[in-house]
């Protein structure tokens, strides 16, 4: 898997994985907005703004939804941490 280095205050929503392929899902909560941003590798691929939290993370899991319907799988050492909770 790719290393990522990923800025203070961001955090992995979810990583997949699709052949020697990774994908990850990182936001960036500020106090008017939040910023979800999709990688593939090292490259931007997709941003998005959104006024709360809880958009983000809805269009986060559908768009995931989205990538695993077309053969892209969680990543085998995704580290989750809205999986604990």
């Amino acid at each position: 898997m790719t290393t990522y280095t990923i800025d203070p205050g961001a955090r992995v929503l979810w990583c997949l994985r699709r052949r020697a392929s990774d994908v990850r899902c990182v936001a960036f909560v500020g106090p008017n907005v939040v910023e979800v941003q999709v990688l593939q590798e090292r490259d931007l691929v997709l941003k998005e703004l959104f006024p709360s939290e809880t958009a983000a993370m809805g269009w986060a899991d559908e768009y995931r939804d989205r990538l695993k319907q077309h053969g892209w799988h969680d990543s085998p050492d995704q580290r989750s941490p809205s999986s604990a909770a």
